[in-house]
């Protein structure tokens, strides 16, 4: 069994070509590889309040058609600030096969390329589908699991209660499509996700004992075990995303294996083969420096800044009264020159007195704090006052009180 595997498509009207072109060629692959299915692991869109007769919903439509007209299509909300509940107007695309939008988690069948509850005919696939859960879900489900850490729990019930209905199919490949978080993946920055949102562990993902478990939500293709997969965003919705984005074409292929309990029976695992396909997006390179650190200011340098095919992004902080040194011009011709396809360069002007009136209010002590303020206006402090701040600063509390109450200082 052949699975086509996207996610993350967060579709938008600011990057709408660019969104189009990534689109097209998941759909040129579709038709060149046949698969038997196509999922996409939620967040369709980058807004939930996606209006119907938008670039973003026809184009969403028009992506899920094509797909429709090639395999069965299985979708799953994804996160609520951005899908919401506009994937449903999916289940309104029309193809050759059958679309599914799944907003709570269910399990189907797949027969004959049509999806069913329950069927008599021979199965070619169970299919669990967990869209992002949301505490309002579960308040739904009468109010038992409030934190994010109680719902995570709480889906090991539903995963190893999936699982039992899918055991039920023996010889059947078990496909989970999931969006949300686990513990241990990595975002696009190298770190690892951990504390953000409901999330759950490969633990407790594989109480489904499915033979694949196809995920969405980090946008960072990666693999986690042996049968989890992120498929990542299919192309660069940030400055600075240098990661390849893509999707997954993945085979399922039964392996005979001796039955557990009865040597002389069969029971069949599934051997995984997964390619990880790329897009052709644009490379979006960021580039931060601040020039009134020193250090950075001396280790900047222009020649190697940008690669080849780039769309590089500069934002430069500068001293306000040194901004007119940055020459945009003769920057963006330079990194041109060096193989960048478009160069934005933002430049945030800091005025010193700012800086220094922050180091005022950042002094440890009063004398100190004197002494910046004396600087930053240019004059000079009697050394009596010093003197004074001091006394001040060591005088307890309730003694200035008493010697105010009595007039003296």
């Amino acid at each position: 069994m052949k699975i086509l595997h996207c996610a993350d498509l967060h579709i938008r009207e600011k990057d709408i070509e660019e969104i189009d072109r990534c689109l097209k060629a998941i759909v040129t692959t579709a038709q060149r590889e046949a698969p038997d299915l196509a999922v996409i692991a939620g967040d369709i869109f980058d807004s939930r309040d996606v209006r119907v007769d938008s670039q973003s919903a026809m184009m969403a439509i028009g992506f899920v058609s094509a797909l429709m007209d090639i395999c069965p299509v299985a979708i799953v909300l994804g996160t609520p600030s951005h899908d919401g509940e506009a994937p449903k107007i999916m289940r309104y695309a029309r193809g050759e096969f059958p679309v599914i939008v799944a907003e709570k988690p269910e399990q189907y069948i797949l027969a004959g390329g049509l999806f069913y509850v329950k069927t008599s005919l021979s199965a070619d696939a169970i299919l669990t589908l967990i869209p992002q859960p949301t505490k309002q879900y579960w308040q739904g489900q009468g109010g038992v699991s409030q934190t994010d850490q109680e719902i995570g729990q709480a889906l090991s019930g539903i995963f190893a209660g999936f699982g039992a209905q899918a055991a039920e199919y023996p010889g059947v490949p078990h496909v989970l499509v999931y969006h949300g978080g686990i513990s241990g993946a990595k975002v696009s920055t190298g770190q690892v996700l951990t504390g953000h949102d409901i999330e759950v562990s490969i633990d407790q993902l594989n109480l489904a004992g499915a033979d694949l478990n196809l995920c969405g939500h980090i946008h960072m293709q990666q693999q986690l075990g042996d049968r989890t997969f992120y498929a990542g965003s299919p192309y660069r919705t940030n400055w600075g995303e240098l990661e390849p984005k893509g999707f997954y074409v993945h085979t399922l292929t039964p392996d005979p294996l001796p039955a557990v309990d009865n040597p002389d029976e069969t029971d069949y695992g599934y051997l995984r083969e997964s390619r990880f396909i790329e897009t052709p997006c644009r490379k979006v390179a960021r580039i931060k420096v601040d020039f009134t650190d020193d250090e950075q200011a001396a280790m900047f340098s222009l020649p190697g800044l940008v690669g080849e095919g780039d769309h590089a992004r500069l934002d430069f902080t500068v001293w306000q009264d040194e901004a007119d040194l940055f020459d945009k011009e003769t920057i963006t011709d330079e990194l041109i020159r060096q193989g960048a396809l478009s160069v934005d360069i933002r430049i945030t002007r800091v005025p010193r007195e700012t800086v220094r009136a922050v180091e005022v209010l950042d002094a440890p002590t009063l004398r100190l704090k004197i002494l910046e303020q004396a600087k930053l206006k240019g004059e000079e402090v009697d050394p009596g006052i010093l003197e004074l701040a001091d006394r001040l600063e060591q005088t307890p509390a309730e003694m200035l009180l008493q010697q105010a109450r009595g007039g003296g200082v």
